[in-house]
């Protein structure tokens, strides 16, 4: 199958100054990957087989600059990529959405306090996992088909870094190919003692900029198990060291992929 064409873009990488002709669509199809793949740990995640996709509700206090604002926080994440997040402040609310990362155009938006839908930047749509929930993807049966992993354990033994960036088939060419592993590069650092993610990192970019980095730092803590899934009720998202939002999950709803027997999938509270 072909890249998908919808428009034609031109990137700066600070990594190397030339000009990418970047497709802002492609088709997540067959992978270009090493012929033997390694042999990821295992993430203390779910102990009842792949989770097909979770609800997490709680509170949520989100910072703006000089604006400061509490509120309700409603999380969905999905095996396939897909996320939803709703933050109910004070304000009114934010709404930002992922698509699964099968389809074959990548997209998210975002929505402000006056309700009006936005078209993020495409550079913005790539990122190889979803934020608040990591192990969703990176189980057996989720993620994106053209996924590439490894890892590395620290010197102490203590922590355990995966490294996931996506390799797309039918690239334009090499510079678009390293475009893209960068744009969706995410790093999970897991304790090794627990198995359970202890933060993620990543980048992202202005919305007229893929080549400026913006770090990105996820914290998970406070994890409870809930029916064989253990997930985290603390999170934090980090911009350039800044903390922008803090989430106290206190309601988990997940669903279970089906069996394949073909049996319906099962929802449990």
């Amino acid at each position: 199958m072909k890249l998908v064409l919808c428009a034609v873009l031109c990137f700066t990488l600070n990594a190397f100054a030339i000009k990418v002709h970047q497709p802002v669509a492609m088709l997540a199809t067959a992978s270009i990957l090493p012929a033997t793949q390694p042999t990821l740990p295992a993430i203390n995640f779910s102990s009842v087989g792949t989770v097909s996709s979770i609800q997490m509700t709680g509170t949520a206090n989100w910072v703006y600059g000089s604006d400061q604002q509490t509120g309700l926080v409603i999380l969905q994440a999905y095996a396939s990529g897909q996320s939803r997040m709703e933050l109910q402040l004070t304000a009114g609310s934010r709404i930002e959405t992922q698509n699964p990362f099968s389809d074959s155009q990548r997209q998210c938006t975002w929505a402000g306090f006056d309700g009006a839908v936005h078209n993020s930047a495409p550079h913005h749509c790539w990122i190889d996992t979803v934020w608040f929930l990591p192990q969703i993807t990176m189980q057996v049966g989720g993620g994106a088909a053209d996924d590439a992993a490894s890892f590395f354990t620290s010197a102490d033994g203590k922590t355990i870094r995966f490294h996931h960036e996506r390799h797309p088939s039918d690239v334009a060419d090499a510079p678009t190919a390293q475009l893209l592993a960068h744009l969706s590069a995410v790093d999970l650092d897991v304790d090794a003692a627990t198995g359970l993610p202890a933060s993620l990192a990543f980048a992202a970019h202005p919305d007229k900029d893929a080549g400026t980095d913006l770090s990105v730092e996820i914290r998970y803590s406070a994890y409870r198990t809930t029916s064989g899934v253990t997930v985290p009720t603390h999170i934090q998202k980090f911009v350039n060291h800044s903390l922008v939002l803090d989430l106290q999950i206190s309601n988990v709803q997940l669903q279970l992929a089906a069996p394949a027997t073909g049996s319906p999938a099962s929802t449990i509270q």
